[in-house]
């Protein structure tokens, strides 16, 4: 009887760590998974051959962006593009309340191209970034002007184009080459920042 006795309380014993070690598992497992269900970040959008159109306060089309490949990163908003291809409208965009109507649109537009590109949430920011080129008219004269460089940010609503890359200006017969540029579209002003080195050709 004691050797029964025995190997019934060894028996139990086991039993009780095997239920214990049971419980203790699947609740670790559930946490995990609850866990992971809680961390894991939406994957967000992906798509080929898309277009991106972003309106101004007065309902005018301030850009329009067609990509090979967009993606969005849902944890910062931004949108991914690559092989883009972007047309800029150059106009006064108006104020929330104000209508399309007032004041003649712009018929200036500028194109541009970059291997890759990103779009903040509010779409007010592009960065081009790439092999990025970059043709319209001259601030201040309208002349045809092209540009090429390695990276250039664009701040929509306020129209304004700035790089700290090296860029490379031709217009009108000119060739400038300089590290840094800034334009002011609305006023129609373009500065270079630094090592200017031009060359004239007659036309």
């Amino acid at each position: 009887m004691k050797n029964w006795s025995h190997a019934l309380k060894y028996a139990a014993a086991i039993a009780v760590i095997a239920v214990a070690y049971f419980i203790g598992t699947r609740g670790t497992d559930e946490d995990d998974t609850d866990a992971a269900n809680a961390t894991a970040p939406d994957p967000g959008y992906a798509a080929r051959d898309a277009q991106l159109i972003e309106t101004g306060y007065d309902g005018r089309e301030r850009y329009r962006l067609n990509a090979r490949v967009i993606r969005q990163r849902t944890e910062s908003g931004i949108i991914e593009l690559e092989g883009l291809a972007m047309d800029y409208h150059i106009s006064p965009d108006k104020l929330p309340g104000e209508s399309a109507s007032a004041g003649p649109a712009s018929t200036d537009l500028w194109h541009l191209t970059s291997d890759h590109g990103e779009v903040r949430a509010n779409g007010d920011d592009v960065q081009l970034n790439g092999n990025v080129r970059v043709v319209g008219p001259a601030p201040g004269s309208g002349e045809p002007l092209s540009l090429t460089t390695e990276s250039i940010r664009i701040n929509t609503p306020t129209q304004f184009i700035e790089t700290s890359a090296p860029v490379k200006l031709r217009w009108s017969g000119h060739v400038l080459d300089a590290r840094g540029m800034q334009a002011d579209l609305k006023a129609g002003t373009l500065r270079l920042e630094s090592d200017v080195n031009g060359h004239f050709y007659p036309k």
